[in-house]
């Protein structure tokens, strides 16, 4: 209740002024912000996650192949979790030297890979689905370009990249990964 003085008395008065409307609005879009992130599914940020962890660790690993001939990144799902891996004097999947390891849970994420396919991962869909025996490698030269690479068991692997690396994850382009020739990893489609 207000007072206000009109002709020398008291009169009550109803109502709120705009900072208490203001403060009631602020706290109820809280509530609801709140309220709303519990109700999505969180599995599309999931995939968001993935992306942009792959794309940052790609050019860590481009980064650390500069001066170097036996470069390579391997990302390999593991139960859950995509490992994800820079390592020097490979080999093989299984004879390397590991720079660097990062682990990044992946639930609800579904990660296939192509060499100089191009297309956008929804019109034309990979057979090379990534699994822990199956990991998809990339291998880089001196320069951070991208030299061969695929996706281990498949025929002609490792193949020479000269158009570049698609990762398709979740068959949506928009979650997905661009590798160029010259070892630059971009979100989105190659085109």
């Amino acid at each position: 209740m207000r007072y206000l003085v009109c002709e020398n008395r008291l009169v009550k008065t109803a109502g709120f002024t705009v900072i208490e409307l203001v403060i009631a609005i602020l706290i109820m879009g809280i509530l609801a912000a709140v309220a709303f992130s519990r109700m999505l599914d969180g599995d599309v940020y999931n995939a968001a996650i993935v992306r942009d962890q792959v794309i940052s660790l790609s050019r860590s690993s481009a980064q650390k192949a500069l001066g170097r001939t036996d470069v390579a990144m391997i990302i390999q799902p593991n139960a859950g979790d995509l490992e994800i891996r820079t390592v020097e004097d490979f080999v093989d999947v299984n004879t390397y030297t590991e720079l660097q390891f990062t682990s990044i849970d992946m639930r609800s994420v579904a990660m296939s890979a192509d060499v100089n396919v191009l297309d956008a991962c929804d019109s034309v869909v990979s057979t090379n689905s990534l699994s822990n025996a199956s990991p998809l490698v990339i291998e880089y030269d001196a320069l951070g370009n991208l030299r061969r690479g695929g996706t281990t068991g498949t025929a002609g692997y490792p193949v020479s990249v000269s158009t570049g690396v698609r990762l398709c994850i979740n068959d949506d382009p928009a979650v997905s990964i661009c590798f160029s020739p010259t070892g630059f990893a971009v979100q989105g489609s190659c085109q």
